[in-house]
C-alpha cells in the first residue's frame, strides 16, 4: 500500500506529487506527537481517495472508475526541516513523510463522483477555510500521477483542499468533517 499525495505548489500550473509509505498513516483518531526533530509544525487538510482497482495512465474521465470511498487526512509537515532541505538543494522527503505525519479517516463516504462533497474542518472549535477541489481538477491530478505511479487496490491519494497550510502546536484539536458527518478527530501532542 502507498499513499500518493497531490503537493501544492502555489500558483504553479504543473502538478507535483509525493509518494508516501504506509508508515506515515495515524489512523482511528489517534493523537499526532509533535517529533523533536522539528520546531515548525504546518498541517494541510483535505480529502483521500481510496482505489479499488489496478490502474496506470488513467484518462480523466475514467478516474471515478478507480475509486469507490472518500475519506478526510491531515497531512502533517516539518516546515523547518522542509525549508532547510530546499534551500540545501536536498529531497524534502524527510519534511513530509516521516513516520506517523497523515493522519486519515478510518471511516470513509461511499462517493462515486466528487462534485458536490462538503468539507468542513475546525481547530480548536474554530472553523477554517477549505475547498474541496472541482471533479474535474481531481481527475487530472489522478490522471498525471498514474503517469509516474500505478494505482493498486487499498492506495490512498491525498489531495490538499487549503494552499497555506496552519501552523499547529501542542494542545491543538482538529475536527474534519465530510457530507456533514464527522469522520476524523486529531490532538496534537
Amino acid at each position: 500500500m502507498k499513499i500518493i499525495a497531490l503537493e501544492q505548489n502555489g500558483t504553479t500550473a504543473e502538478k507535483s506529487f509525493a509518494c508516501y509509505p504506509d508508515t506515515t498513516l495515524i489512523r482511528d483518531n489517534e493523537d499526532f506527537y509533535v517529533p523533536n526533530f522539528s520546531k515548525n509544525i504546518v498541517a494541510y487538510y483535505g480529502i483521500y481517495l481510496l482505489f479499488n482497482k489496478i490502474g496506470k495512465c488513467i484518462e480523466p474521465q475514467f478516474v471515478n472508475r478507480y475509486y469507490s470511498e472518500v475519506g478526510v487526512a491531515i497531512n502533517f509537515i516539518a516546515s523547518d526541516v522542509y525549508r532547510n532541505a530546499v534551500k540545501r538543494g536536498c529531497p524534502t522527503d524527510m519534511a513530509k513523510c516521516f513516520d506517523l505525519s497523515l493522519a486519515v479517516s478510518t471511516e470513509k463516504i461511499s462517493c462515486d463522483k466528487l462534485k458536490n462533497l462538503n468539507l468542513s474542518v475546525s481547530m480548536n472549535g474554530t472553523p477554517l477555510d477549505g475547498q474541496v477541489a472541482s471533479y474535474q481538477k481531481i481527475a487530472e491530478a489522478v490522471s498525471e500521477a498514474t503517469k509516474f505511479y500505478t494505482a493498486k487496490v487499498g492506495d490512498l491519494f491525498f489531495v490538499p483542499c487549503v494552499e497555506v497550510p496552519v501552523a499547529v502546536s501542542v494542545g491543538y484539536i482538529f475536527d474534519v468533517s465530510l457530507q456533514n458527518r464527522q469522520l476524523l478527530t486529531c490532538t496534537i501532542k
